[in-house]
């Protein structure tokens, strides 16, 4: 998620065309873009894998399939679509719809969200080459950025918790704290590249504490073949429903709306403008890439993330160069089974310790969005922020048996925090608060 807009131009290392100038900056950079990347890795593992209880081949299959996704949507959009040196995971909203799909109906329910997905990717695909998406992003204000980004530290926050908590009271709970604690710590005093791997840095730790004491799942790592093919449709294919489909049509529009918010904030950094030939290219490849190819392979689709930001104004790089061949090799690694064997087998509080320093930052964040604009941020302002959060966090909470009682489009939606609070922001700012022209020039 983005912090507030930085608006001077940046005096950078390397430009966005810039070239490497030596083979070391070459390695460097490219491997320091892969370890940003294991990040993304992350969120496929802890919403949808664990969420859906996947487990031995499965999922392995599933891990590898994430990586190989990765490493095609950052690549793809690097290379031909926004054209920015940003990585690309999967998305929380569309990932959360997949959850409550399985609220509802268990996994047949969330794998036809899944496939309905693909008709989500057409849908946006081509309303992002009609332009239409960017229009819709003019709604996107510093109240709504900062509603979504609180909701989803708030959200986010609940899962890593329940990771590092565990079932009943063990030395996870303070293993997992203080790999949170390393994470923080690094990425607020780290010099140098310890300052832009923090994740990294903090899933390794982890990774070792588990294999020391014994509790590391090998039998995943050995399950799984030294090379495998990612495949597609690993969950086989039946033709959703059409309120499925519409439901996810839905979630993608949101989800594209939140992409155009993280990459014109990028743009911003470096003080250009998106065309509108840039933007119907960019969501042209995020309808058939992020949304469709992914549905295709069976993970959640994928959107650039806002800490792409945090990263460019850390290192000063912001060559595509680096961040391409990163992308080659994390596709390359896809092919590796017991890549995926040792992604899978990574134990809930290493995930949930990661997921709980980017909450507490994701909060802070969606706080610090809205007391950079406090000039503007009076009564009407807190009260929206205030109510569209509390609200859609209440939503959520509901019990199982309100979400049942009402049409699968509006229990996708309702049990979405993400998507609620963004709507109901929306509305209350646009329509039902709506300020005057009078207010709005003073």
């Amino acid at each position: 998620m983005p912090p507030a807009q930085d608006k001077h131009k940046l005096t950078l290392a390397y430009g966005l065309n810039d070239r490497p100038r030596s083979l070391k900056d070459t390695f460097i950079y490219s491997l320091q873009w892969m370890m940003v990347m294991i990040y993304p890795v992350v969120w496929g593992y802890v919403i949808v894998g664990v969420g859906l209880g996947f487990s031995g081949a499965e999922f392995s299959g599933y891990m590898g399939r994430v990586v190989l996704m990765i490493g095609v949507s950052t690549l793809m959009q690097a290379a031909c679509g926004h054209r920015f040196a940003m990585a690309t995971g999967p998305n929380i909203i569309p990932s959360t719809a997949i959850m409550v799909a399985f609220s509802l109906g268990g996994r047949e329910l969330a794998y036809e969200a899944m496939n309905a997905y693909i008709f989500a990717g057409l849908f946006v695909a081509g309303l992002g080459a009609a332009g239409v998406i960017s229009l819709i992003g003019r709604v996107w204000t510093p109240i709504v950025q900062g509603c979504m980004t609180m909701m989803v530290g708030l959200y986010t926050s609940g899962l890593a918790m329940g990771m590092i908590l565990g079932e009943k009271h063990s030395w996870w709970l303070y293993a997992g704290v203080f790999q949170a604690l390393i994470c923080g710590w690094l990425s607020i005093k780290g010099k140098g590249l310890l300052a832009t791997i923090p994740v990294l840095v903090s899933v390794l730790f982890g990774y070792l504490v588990f294999i020391a004491a014994g509790d590391f799942d090998w039998e995943l790592v050995n399950a799984m073949p030294l090379f495998c093919v990612p495949e597609v449709f690993p969950y086989g294919w039946e033709m959703p429903s059409i309120s499925m489909i519409a439901a996810m049509c839905v979630v993608n529009i949101f989800a594209a709306v939140k992409n155009y918010g993280m990459i014109s904030g990028y743009a911003g950094l470096l003080d250009k403008q998106l065309t509108p030939r840039d933007e119907r290219r960019t969501f042209t490849i995020f309808g058939l890439i992020d949304g469709v190819t992914a549905s295709l392979f069976g993970t959640p689709s994928t959107v650039s993330y806002g800490e792409n930001m945090g990263i460019l104004l850390l290192t000063r790089v912001a060559a595509r160069i680096f961040i391409i061949i990163a992308a080659i090799g994390f596709i390359a690694l896809s092919f590796f089974g017991k890549m995926g064997g040792m992604m899978a087998a990574m134990p809930p509080p290493v995930a949930g310790a990661v997921l709980l320093g980017v909450a507490s930052t994701l909060i802070g964040i969606g706080a610090g969005i809205w007391h950079s604009n406090a000039d503007r941020f009076g009564p009407r302002e807190i009260f929206i922020a205030g109510f569209s959060v509390f609200f859609a966090l209440g939503v959520f909470h509901a019990p199982k048996s309100f979400f049942a009682s009402i049409p699968t489009l509006a229990s996708m939606i309702l049990g979405n925090p993400i998507i609620t609070v963004i709507i109901c922001s929306i509305l209350l700012e646009q329509l039902i608060m709506r300020r005057s022209k009078e207010a709005n020039q003073r």
